[in-house]
Order: structure tokens, then sequence, then C-alpha cells
């Protein structure tokens, strides 16, 4: 072989040889990380053996008009009878106008405050959507080792100082690792209905430790129903002997690691914000149902005369004082209609319940439960609001239930409409939300193979059970591990470990 085409073959498999170990350094590399821990589905599902699904929904009259008895005023005459024919403009009955305008302030503050609190839970939701998961220092960052040993507080939590207030909360040693529960804040309370807490991660444990990570939670309690409010605050520094150099404060050493983060795990901002959406939903329902008994209010005290709405038939009757012991109206004029619902339901039950499905209808007024039919389910994704307990995260398409005109509901009032299945449910189950997550309108999770690594899982979800567990169509199995889907760790390929039952996420 000529010694030129010798070297040019020599060449060419140097660069081949070379080619080959870059490309397996840089898989290798690439490949490289730290075991993720995974657990068994079946740590996190929920047994749950009804196939109902709720959604909530605005009622109209459709031809008809139902009067209920003032819970402000007398009924003081009546000008129609039953089975009689009426016209639109026809008076029906007439009130004592003697309701006052304190009255109707009242419910007008009751507006105003039902409001503020819808805006100060929609800001606290734009808080959490902003909050970044806690995450320990980096392995490799260099750090000063101590000089000495620091005395530890005798255990976690460890009360300082403070009285609860906004001026000074209470304080408390935190570990990095540690996360607060219901039963923590409820002890903190007391005779108040909220408390201001200030958590303080420090280095050793140790009261003499430095300061590596702080955060405040306020908590407001529910007076009628104890539900725990969350917000978060920025507590003011303790007391301390020194004050710290400004311009080290500010401008702390490039090398030193910078804890920026909320405090809290993505799990805890995850359920955090999963009770806030709930809690915007029910205040807007509550703000809405306001204003309509304040326009009520507003009517009787501006008019005392009410006035038929349809040309039709007064065709139910009955005294004041029965009515309001039965939460149902007192007269009902039909025209020849009904009530209608209209709710939003997700794609997978629009699929499931079709035209002619027979839905449970219950007034959240006065508690009175009937039966409805789905008369009509639109052909295009609504960009309505969602309200129900299915899942959110689908699209959403307008159902009209319709109500027959016996069924003792008022115009404006809110129902929930039960969907019931009589079929056999197969290979659904329901799994905790933060074990799902959705990317561009696909809803997926990371589980691991049969070669013991991570791959990412595509899934056919279904309706939402309490807001926090999401029906699974078939590709999963209880049988099967799956991981936390966040950390810098969680990607395809990843080698997994099984985690220790006390490390699991529930």
């Amino acid at each position: 072989m000529r010694r030129g085409v010798k070297i040019t073959l020599i060449s060419i498999l140097c660069v081949v040889v070379a080619g080959a170990v870059l490309v397996g350094a840089l898989w290798y590399f690439g490949r490289s990380t730290e075991p993720v821990e995974v657990s068994p589905v079946s740590y996190h599902t929920t047994y749950y053996w009804g196939d109902d699904i709720q959604y909530d929904g605005l009622v109209t009259a459709d031809n008809m008009q139902s009067i209920f008895p003032s819970s402000t005023q007398t009924v003081t005459e009546v000008f129609v009878t039953e089975g009689q024919s009426v016209k639109v403009g026809d008076p029906l009955l007439s009130y004592d106008t003697t309701l006052s305008d304190i009255q109707l302030e009242r419910q007008k503050i009751a507006v105003q405050q039902a409001e503020l609190d819808l805006e100060n839970a929609k800001n606290d939701l734009v808080r959490i959507n902003s909050m970044k998961p806690y995450s320990p220092p980096p392995p490799t960052q260099p750090t000063e080792p101590s000089t000495e040993a620091l005395e530890p507080v005798p255990e976690l939590p460890y009360y300082m100082c403070g009285d609860g207030s906004r001026e000074n909360p209470y304080r408390w040693v935190w570990g990095q690792d540690m996360s607060f529960d219901a039963a923590f804040v409820e002890k903190t309370f007391g005779e108040s209905s909220e408390v201001w807490l200030a958590f303080e991660v420090r280095d050793q444990n140790s009261l003499e430790g430095d300061l590596l990570s702080r955060w405040g939670l306020h908590v407001q309690k529910d007076a009628e129903t104890g539900a725990l409010c969350y917000s978060f605050f920025e507590p003011d520094d303790a007391p301390s002997e020194e004050e710290p150099d400004p311009d080290e404060s500010e401008n702390p050493p490039e090398d030193v690691w910078v804890d920026d983060s909320s405090g809290f795990t993505a799990a805890e901002i995850a359920q955090m914000r999963s009770d806030k959406e709930r809690e915007i939903r029910d205040l807007e329902v509550s703000y809405r149902i306001a204003q309509v008994e304040y326009e009520r209010m507003q009517n009787e005290v501006e008019n005392g005369i009410v006035y038929s709405k349809v040309d039709g038939e007064v065709i139910r009757l009955i005294d004041a004082e029965t009515a309001q012991m039965e939460g149902s109206a007192m007269m009902v004029v039909s025209g020849g209609g009904c009530y209608y619902v209209n709710v939003s339901i997700g794609e997978y039950d629009r699929e499931a319940y079709g035209v002619g499905t027979e839905v449970r209808v219950m007034s959240w007024m006065s508690g009175t439960e009937t039966y409805g039919t789905v008369e009509s389910i639109g052909d295009t994704p609504t960009s309505g609001y969602y309200y129900g307990g299915g899942n959110p995260n689908v699209s959403l398409y307008t159902a009209r239930v319709a109500v027959p005109v016996d069924a003792g509901l008022t115009e404006n009032e809110y129902v929930s409409v039960t969907f019931t299945s009589g079929e056999e449910t197969v290979g659904k189950l329901y799994l905790d939300n933060m074990y799902i997550r959705t990317e561009n309108g696909q809803s997926y999770v990371y589980k691991r193979d049969e070669e013991g690594n991570l791959v990412k899982v595509n899934v056919r979800t279904g309706e939402c059970l309490w807001n926090s567990y999401t029906a699974i169509y078939g590709d999963l199995t209880e049988e099967d591990y799956i991981a936390f889907p966040y950390g810098k760790d969680v990607k395809e390929g990843a080698p997994t470990v099984e985690a220790d039952p006390e490390n699991y996420w529930y």
C-alpha cells in the first residue's frame, strides 16, 4: 500500500474513533444523573366506587316565571288565583314596602365584602403561582467550615418568640426539609381567628447559626366552616445585637449560595394552588348570590308590586308561609316553557353522556332535588370559566339541561347538576393530581419501565374527584411505579430507585 493512502486511512480511522469517544462521552454525561425515587401508583390513588360527576350552573327560565316569598317583606295582597290566565304586565301580588334603607345598605356592604374577598383570593393565587419551589444548595458549592460546633435547639420546630400578630409574628426555627400541616397551624390559633407565623432555617439548627432562609405565613380561619385560608408575607428582621454590613447584605459574594425560593416544595405549592383555586370558585359563587339578593331587595324597595313577565297561566299558588317552610315558589306562571341550566362539561364527559341523559339537579338555596334531561351539547369548545367536579384541564363544552316547570327552582339561583353512569368503569383509577403534568394540552406521568429507567407516558384523563384526584383511563395500573414529576433529575432515561415508604409523597 502506498504511503499516502496509508496515512489517509489512518487519519480517517482516528477521526472515527475520536468521534465515537466523543459521542459516548456526551451520551454518558448526558445520561448521568442521580437516581430518581419512585413509589407504587397504589400509594397515590384513592378508592372511589361511584361514577357521579357534578357540575354547577345558573338557572334560567324559558317562558315562565317563579315567585318566591321575600325574606325581608310581607305579602300584603295577591291579585290572581290558581288557574287564572294572565298577560304580560298584569299585577300578581304586592309587598309591604316598609323595608328600611338600612337593610338594603347592609346587603350592599355584603356584596362589596364578597367582591373584596374574591379579589384578595385572586391576588393570593397570583403570588402562589409565582412562588419558586425550594431546592437544597448544590453539593459542590464551597462552604466555610464552622470553627466550632453550634448547639442545636432541643427539637424542631422550635418556638423562639412572638405573639402571633403582624407586627410580632410567632417565630420558629424550622428544618430545611420540613413541611407544615393544618394540625400544626391549628395549635397556634388559640382564641384568635388569624395568626402570623415566621419560619427561619438556621445553620446547624442553632439559634446562633447563620440565617439560611426565612418566610412568613398569614393564616385566617373561617368562623363558620373552620376552613383555613393561607397567604404569604415578608417577615421583618428579628431584633439582633449586631447590624449586618449593608454592602454585604445587599451584595453577597458571588460564591455564596443564596436561597431565593419560597421555602415550600413543589408538592406543597401545588396543593396550595389547588386549595386557592377551589376557594376562588366558592367566593365567585358567593359574590354572585349576594348580587342577586341585593337586586331583588332593591326592586322590592323601589316597586312593591310584582308583575307578570309572560302570557300564560298561574299553575301554582300557595301561601307565603307554606312556601317558606318548603323552600319552594309560592307562585308560578307558565307560558308553556321550562327551566334551563347551562353547565360546562369536559370533553370526555361529553362523549360519555349524550343528549337525552337524565341528570340530578339540586338547588343551593332550598336543597330541593329534582331531575332534568340533557337537551343539547355544543359542538364547539367554550371559553367560559370552569365550574364543577370534572377535569379543568380538558376542553369544555356547554350542555343545556331542561328541568320541568314544577321542579321548584327559581331564576338566577345556582344548582348542582349530577351526571350518573350506570355502566361499569373499566381500567380507570383516580391518581393524585400532583403526579400529573400537562404540556400543550397533553397530560403525562413519569413511570419506571422494565429496565428500571424513567419513561414519560402520556395519559388520558377524565373527571376530577374532590379537586385532588383525576381519573386515568387505561394507561397506568396500580402495580406501576411513578416519580414525583418535578426536579432537575426527573427526565426520560433517568435511573430509578424505590423510595423508602416514609418518603412517599402522600
